[in-house]
């Protein structure tokens, strides 16, 4: 099973704990992962996320990001609730991406990572949803 993940920018620092997860764990011997950073799409790394997330939803691309709050009408909080549908792939929202660098949580990151990518049916739609 391969997936492209689409890196937020402010995550792709944090990449390197994600894939120390996963083969931790085992998953990168069941699920083929490539990450992209955005300036890899053509995209800027100051992108609004509305852009970002039409074109992770465009490409069928999972979208992984870290927690963060904006509310304005260009934040993916509103950009989720004004367009989300019941196909749309989730957008992965670490919750504290700072806490990658400790085992356990960086494996449980990866574990609920795997578990998206292989079931991702039961995520359609969801919007967003936090790892670990």
């Amino acid at each position: 099973m391969k997936i492209t993940v689409l890196l937020d920018h402010d995550i792709e620092g944090h990449v390197v704990y994600l894939e120390t997860g996963l083969a931790e764990t085992g998953w990168d011997e069941l699920i083929e992962i490539e990450f992209v950073r955005l300036r890899e799409c053509g995209l800027a790394d100051n992108s609004p996320d509305s852009e970002v997330w039409r074109y992770a939803q465009e490409h069928g691309l999972l979208l992984i990001t870290n927690n963060r709050n904006n509310d304005d009408e260009t934040s993916l909080h509103a950009t989720i609730g004004r367009e989300n549908t019941p196909d749309s792939l989730p957008v992965v929202t670490v919750s504290d991406k700072d806490s990658l660098r400790l085992v356990d949580y960086r494996q449980r990151a990866a574990t609920a990572l795997a578990r998206i990518i292989i079931y991702p049916e039961d995520f359609h739609g969801a919007g967003r949803v936090f790892i670990p």
